[in-house]
């Protein structure tokens, strides 16, 4: 964000603020650098960010260690998972396939998935949809204000994870947690004893 910000003389945004952002159109990002831009400039600035995004940012892309445990465990368990970002579906899936976690996730969303991106509730309830569940057989897990925005705005539960962009409670999470162990947890006490996604017995580890 900050190559393309600073190629055309703009202000460099500080990374927190960037973070805040997590999950919001390119759009928001640069009109914190200049509220007044222009729609013509926004889709040119676009392209660029999302060509060095290609090249610097999808290879350098690794996961929070535990994530795969986890994610794994969730799948062996019989839940269903879906990936829901602000990224376009194609680099989504490009990420995943990279990361070697696509086998375990059954549905990716992109920003360009659905008519609003996040804190929408659009892509919650595409993503809830092509599951084939219902809202409150779902779980919406982030750690951005846009992801458990659009998880509450959907209908469906929110966990924050702690370990991401935010680090302090945000007021739309049902529950926060610091560990992948918490959040294991938090998912199977969800579970039990409803039906639906989050009912299925398996070997979910603590």
């Amino acid at each position: 964000m900050n190559a393309v910000i600073a190629a055309h003389d703009g202000p460099p945004l500080p990374y927190e603020k960037v973070g805040e952002l997590t999950g919001l159109p390119l759009d928001a990002m640069f009109r914190l650098a200049w509220p007044d831009i222009g729609a013509a400039d926004v889709d040119r600035y676009r392209i660029e960010y999302r060509s060095r995004y290609d090249e610097v940012a999808i290879p350098a892309t690794r996961l929070y260690r535990g994530a795969r445990r986890t994610l794994q465990d969730f799948h062996a368990a019989g839940l269903l998972q879906a990936t829901v970002t602000g990224k376009r579906a194609a680099d989504c899936e490009r990420i995943l396939r990279g990361l070697g976690i696509k086998k375990d996730i059954d549905v990716y969303l992109g920003g360009d998935s659905a008519p609003r991106p996040k804190p929408a509730p659009d892509l919650a309830r595409y993503a809830m949809s092509r599951l084939g569940v219902s809202p409150d057989e779902s779980v919406v897990i982030g750690d951005s204000a846009a992801d458990l925005a659009m998880g509450r705005a959907a209908g469906a539960h929110t966990i924050q994870v702690l370990w991401g962009f935010t680090t302090s409670s945000l007021p739309d999470a049902d529950r926060t947690v610091r560990t992948w162990r918490e959040l294991r947890g938090a998912v199977r006490a969800l579970g039990a004893p409803k039906p639906g996604i989050l009912g299925r017995s398996g070997p979910l580890r603590p």
